[in-house]
């Protein structure tokens, strides 16, 4: 059986609106591996995904664009005004986002992940989370962001937070709630302080669990006699070794059965390899054809890929050199949101070992403002951050300036605490 390195996990969870997603950036600028289970949903609802073939059996094809895509705003009318066709359409997607999720956390080298899943509950995950954090904020604030960011009328937004049900029944579930209703920098603080409280060494073995290629049964969620009691912090606490036994539940349907994750193979580029970083090439500038042989050499020469290949193509790549104790990363690609989940993070790893052995004092990275927004949240998850030439070091400042190109934007990450580096 193949080793697992244990982490500690935790589920967050928390209506529309009521900023998961900024509490799972927070923990990630903390430390944590941070996965979201929405953008997974995406991935899994991908035009030819196991995933698409069932929801567009059960929905028919009338919720699709043009050219085949599934329209989330079809799709999205259709069910949030009814429960049935929602729990139709979670029984299809569920399976598929765990089953993706658990690819990413047997890969995981974090001490702490955090999971932000609005289903965690229904989808049985928070069986095997060692907290469970619950985000809330108040209801006027809730819609006004569901409005702007989901581009919904108020009526729709309501209609979107009523399906969702009362967060309430899951509260007295929760081992911490954050209040996420008005400044920042409190609820910063908020997270901050119960961070620290989290020990690692303290997580349950999700070794069993990670590697079952069935997904949890799901816990009906029991209304409560009274709504507990919110509060802005509580450390997390030590659950029963022992699992209560859900009760059954009907099997996900079969057009959904776990697929054996992807083998991808993350290496530098050899020139073998010619042909089909050309045509990786090619899709990252959006060409109508690949690289001829000639340009492909030259691009070759100029410099140095490191790539991730699967089922005979180049799914992600990245150039690389080293100057001046300076790494510079450019031409970052990967095909999907999910190949970027899965690869990038080794892709990251084999440069900056790479770098290290050079001595590299720091890794810089030129990311194109128009680049999809999957690639700076993988380069922010590996420890880069957005930067100004004029905060750089002098010496870096040069190099850097010497490379950039317009449109692009300068992410930084420290390789070394000292600086051997001196302006000539």
């Amino acid at each position: 059986m193949e080793t697992v390195q244990n982490f500690y996990l935790i589920g967050l969870i928390g209506n529309l609106g009521s900023g998961k997603s900024t509490v799972r950036q927070i923990l990630e600028q903390l430390g944590a591996r941070g996965l979201d289970a929405d953008a997974l949903a995406h991935v899994a609802m991908r035009r030819g995904a196991p995933a698409w073939r069932a929801i567009v059996d059960a929905f028919g094809a009338d919720i699709l664009t043009h050219d085949g895509r599934i329209d989330r705003r079809k799709l999205g009318a259709r069910v949030f005004a009814d429960a049935a066709a929602l729990h139709t359409l979670e029984s299809i997607v569920h399976p598929a986002v765990i089953a993706q999720s658990k690819d990413l956390l047997r890969a995981t080298k974090h001490q702490v992940v955090v999971l932000e899943a609005i289903k965690l509950f229904e989808a049985g995950m928070h069986l095997w989370c060692d907290a469970v954090w619950a985000v809330t904020c108040q209801p006027d604030t809730q819609i006004e962001r569901v409005m702007r960011t989901r581009h919904l009328s108020a009526e729709q937004a309501r209609a979107r937070l009523a399906a969702q049900g009362s967060l309430d029944e899951k509260l007295r579930h929760a081992d911490v709630v954050i209040d996420n209703s008005g400044d920042p920098n409190a609820t910063h603080a908020q997270i901050a302080r119960v961070w620290k409280t989290i020990r690692p060494e303290t997580a349950r073995d999700k070794s069993e669990w990670l590697q079952d290629s069935h997904p949890a049964p799901a816990l009906p969620i029991v209304p409560a006699a009274a709504p507990a009691p919110v509060v802005t912090r509580q450390p997390p606490v030590e659950r029963a070794p022992e699992i209560p036994t859900p009760p059954p539940v009907a099997p996900p349907a079969p057009a959904t059965t776990a697929q054996p994750a992807p083998e991808f193979d993350v290496r530098r580029s050899r020139r073998n390899d010619l042909d089909a970083l050309a045509t990786a090439i090619a899709k990252r500038e959006n060409l109508a054809r690949p690289l001829s042989h000639e340009e492909a050499l030259k691009r070759f020469g100029a410099g140095g890929y490191r790539i991730a290949t699967g089922e005979g193509r180049v799914v992600a790549f990245a150039a690389w050199e080293a100057e001046n104790l300076v790494a510079t990363v450019r031409e970052l690609w990967a095909e999907s949101n999910y190949t970027a989940l899965l690869v990038l993070p080794r892709l990251f790893e084999l440069i900056e070992e790479e770098a290290h052995k050079l001595l590299c004092e720091v890794s810089v990275l030129f990311l194109e403002v128009s680049a999809p927004l999957y690639l700076s949240e993988q380069a922010r998850t590996q420890g880069y951050q957005p930067a100004e030439l004029a905060s750089l070091h002098p010496v870096w400042q040069a190099i850097v300036r010497e490379r950039i190109k317009p449109g692009e934007r300068i992410w930084v990450k420290r390789l070394r605490a000292d600086i051997a580096t001196k302006p000539m």
